[in-house]
């Protein structure tokens, strides 16, 4: 009887400490700004008992007194600096912690929950009646973490070897890391929950790897990862390589690849290799051609070998100029990369025809990149051919009123045809319009200047002959005069025919004087005026 009565006492017992402890409801501020709600349980060691809810669970969090900033309930009365609860606490909260120190199975989760919350309310100042950052934390002597590579289900051994090799690695490059395991992290089970718990355990600086499968079947990447810890995101730097599965370690220390993918990683730069030179061996039919890429100047006179830097096709052109005649051949090379690659070339009697087509048409074309005033001759007008007797580079301008002067380089090749299709941009600036118009127009004027000096050329030339001729009549009269003056030619009929002749004469010769003056004066005139116009 004495058995059963102590049983259901202690049943009974039981049953009152899983009570849950309740106190009043008070606003909490601490001193790092967190405000929050919470039940009130009480101040014991300078210890405050605070309780809440979480997970439907009802949780005892234990703070220190120094940590708070007040603790008023809605009447304003402050529980913090009361002397009436100074180290006392609600009844009813020793009955809950006793329950919580001897929890039964359904209340297991609570009693995890009530230490969890109570680390991280110390740690973070916060108190959490909503929610608690259960993240545990791991004891480091450095704050420059290296976790081990994920395993392969498939070749285990691999991490383990690629873990060891960077490790060694990282230490050689002066890195002070302190080497972790992932099965040392527990309940970690991916990245970003061992990013998660280094972080809170006050890692600065974290390298992770992983090996996964690559592109290819029998390929695999490995790929790391370095990760500063100075905001609340992390700053990451990644960086990968592919190797054979078959082969794996020793495709990744084939030249110095994964030493270079962890100086990636950590954001350095690596050091440039000398490019391997490739040769180009070309010789032609006749020999003593010019050789030249395409845009380029000359390069040597056939048979010879020159160095190109890649493997990206070249474009050759051999040309060989006999005085009269130009010879020439064009050809696309492929480089071998660390080896020579050889051509040979038949040069043919060729006319370089350059062919301009332009948008739009009726583009005066100048020759070279010369600046273009009134007095520059065009060498056509667009569309149309002309020739260029040497090969290599060349210049034209196109103008065409109302658009840009549009400057081409090309290459004169050695081949029939050059076509050259060049889009004209039409003007906008206001005063290059203005200075094309005064162009045009002082072109206009020195074009006709040009056609009146040559209109000036006539009258000048038969002013010039009718003056002579009148000149030529005034030696006839003369030769009358002179005879007139012979004695015993006085009165006679020849006397006076002689008079006449000599008066008929003067008049011609005065005529004539004056028409070739009047004439010349106007050329002279004429020219003058075409002078103005021209210059």
């Amino acid at each position: 009887m004495k058995k059963l009565i102590a049983t259901l006492a202690i049943l009974l017992a039981m049953h009152c400490f899983a009570v849950e402890a309740t106190g009043p409801m008070v606003n909490i501020e601490l001193l790092s700004g967190t405000k929050q709600h919470a039940q009130f349980l009480g101040i014991q060691n300078d210890t405050v008992q605070l309780g809440g809810y979480i997970k439907d669970q009802f949780t005892v969090v234990r703070i220190h007194k120094s940590k708070f900033k007040s603790i008023t309930d809605e009447n304003g009365n402050n529980f913090l600096n009361d002397s009436t609860t100074k180290d006392t606490t609600v009844v009813k909260d020793t009955a809950s912690v006793q329950a919580v120190s001897q929890p039964t199975a359904t209340d297991s989760t609570a009693a995890a929950a009530i230490d969890t919350a109570a680390a991280t309310v110390d740690t973070a100042a916060a108190v959490p009646t909503a929610e608690i950052d259960s993240t545990p934390t791991i004891p480091l002597s450095s704050n420059n973490v290296f976790v081990s590579f994920e395993e392969t289900s498939s070749d285990p051994l691999l991490s383990k070897q690629i873990t060891a090799l960077t490790a060694r690695l990282l230490l050689e490059q002066g890195e002070q890391i302190q080497l972790l395991n992932r099965s040392e992290i527990a309940d970690c089970n991916d990245d970003r929950c061992v990013q998660k718990v280094l972080a809170k355990s006050g890692a600065k600086t974290m390298f992770l790897g992983k090996i996964i499968s690559g592109s290819k079947p029998d390929s695999s990447t490995i790929e790391f990862s370095r990760l500063i810890f100075e905001d609340s995101l992390p700053e990451i730097h990644k960086a990968q390589i592919t190797v054979s599965t078959a082969t794996a370690l020793s495709d990744a220390l084939e030249n110095n690849k994964i030493k270079n993918m962890i100086k990636l990683a950590k954001g350095e730069e690596l050091p440039k290799t000398a490019a391997k030179k490739n040769y180009i061996y070309v010789e032609t039919d006749p020999e003593g051609a010019t050789l030249s890429y395409s845009q380029k100047d000359a390069l040597c006179k056939t048979p010879c070998t020159f160095a190109v830097k890649d493997t990206n096709k070249v474009t050759l052109n051999a040309y060989w100029d006999v005085g009269t005649q130009l010879w020439g051949a064009q050809s696309v090379v492929h480089p071998i990369s660390g080896d020579t690659a050889k051509i040979s070339l038949k040069l043919k009697p060729v006319s370089p025809e350059i062919q301009v087509i332009s948008t739009p048409s009726d583009a005066e074309i100048f020759p070279g990149t010369i600046n273009i005033t009134k007095h520059s001759k065009p060498i056509a007008k667009t569309p149309s051919k002309f020739y260029i007797d040497e090969p290599g580079m060349a210049n034209i301008t196109l103008r065409k009123i109302g658009y840009k002067d549009t400057v081409v380089s090309f290459y004169v090749a050695p081949i029939a045809e050059t076509r050259l299709d060049i889009e004209m941009e039409r003007l906008t600036d206001y005063n290059i319009i203005v200075e094309q118009q005064k162009w045009q127009h002082d072109r206009q004027m020195m074009t006709l200047g040009k056609a009146i000096m040559a209109s000036s050329i006539a009258p000048i030339l038969v002013g010039a002959i009718f003056t002579y001729l009148g000149f030529k009549d005034y030696d006839d009269a003369k030769d009358i005069k002179d005879d007139l003056k012979m004695p015993g030619i006085v009165n006679g009929p020849k006397y006076k025919a002689k008079v006449k002749e000599n008066k008929d004469l003067v008049n011609r010769g005065d005529r004539k004087v004056i028409i070739g003056g009047s004439l010349a004066g106007a050329g002279i005139i004429l020219l003058g005026v075409g002078l103005f116009f021209t210059f």
